[in-house]
C-alpha cells in the first residue's frame, strides 16, 4: 500500500516534473494528490492505508515549496469513503469497527468528488476537502500546511481551539466504540 500510494505518487511526480518546469507557455499548472480522510486522522484497519495517505501530506507540501517558483500547484484532495466498486470490494472484508468509525463521515459518489477536486484545483486550493466533515478535518488539521487565501487562514486560526474540541470528542466515541466492540467479544 505504501509502495503504491505513496512511492507511486512520488516516482510519477520524478518522471513529469522536468517537462513541467521546462514548459515554455509559463501558464500555471498543478500537481494533485489523491489522500483520504483516512490520511487526515488514523482509522481502526487502515494503519496502512493511513500511513501511506498521512506521507502523501507530507510529500504534497515539500513538493510545494520547491515548485512554486515554477508556477506549479500542489493540491491534497481528502475524500471520504466513496461510492466505487472498490468500496463495495473492501466493505466485504474490511472490519465491521472501522465501517462504524468511518461511517461518522458518510459516503460520497464519485462523481461528487471529482466535482470538488476539479473546483479545487482550478481555485488554487492546496487542501481540498469534499464533505462538510472533510472541511472541518482540513481546518483542525491544517498545521502548517500551504494556505493560499487569507479569508481561510483567519477561519484556521479562530476556529481550531474549537475544532480541537470537537475532533477530541469523536476520538473518545471512537475509543468508546473500540472498547465496547472488544468487551463484547470477550
Amino acid at each position: 500500500m505504501i509502495d503504491v500510494n505513496l512511492v507511486g505518487s512520488f516516482n510519477l511526480v520524478k518522471a513529469v516534473l522536468p517537462g513541467m518546469k521546462c514548459r515554455t507557455d509559463r501558464k500555471p499548472v498543478s500537481i494533485t494528490f489523491m489522500s483520504s480522510q483516512a490520511g487526515q486522522v488514523g482509522i481502526y484497519g487502515y494503519t496502512a492505508y493511513s500511513a501511506s495517505k498521512f506521507g502523501l501530506r507530507g510529500l504534497a507540501e515539500a513538493l510545494q515549496q520547491e515548485v512554486i517558483a515554477d508556477d506549479i500547484h500542489v493540491s491534497l484532495i481528502f475524500p471520504p469513503d466513496t461510492d466505487t466498486p472498490g468500496l463495495a470490494e473492501e466493505n466485504k472484508s474490511r472490519p465491521r469497527l472501522t465501517s462504524i468509525i468511518a461511517g461518522s463521515s458518510g459516503a460520497m459518489q464519485a462523481d461528487e468528488v471529482a466535482k470538488k477536486a476539479l473546483n479545487g484545483i482550478k481555485s488554487g486550493s492546496f487542501i481540498i476537502p469534499c464533505n462538510f466533515e472533510g472541511f472541518l478535518l482540513a481546518i483542525a488539521t491544517a498545521g502548517l500546511s500551504p494556505q493560499r487565501s487569507y479569508l481561510m487562514a483567519f477561519v484556521e486560526v479562530v476556529s481550531v481551539g474549537i475544532l480541537r474540541i470537537a475532533g477530541l470528542c469523536f476520538q473518545w466515541t471512537w475509543y468508546g466504540s473500540i472498547e465496547k466492540w472488544h468487551a463484547q467479544k470477550k
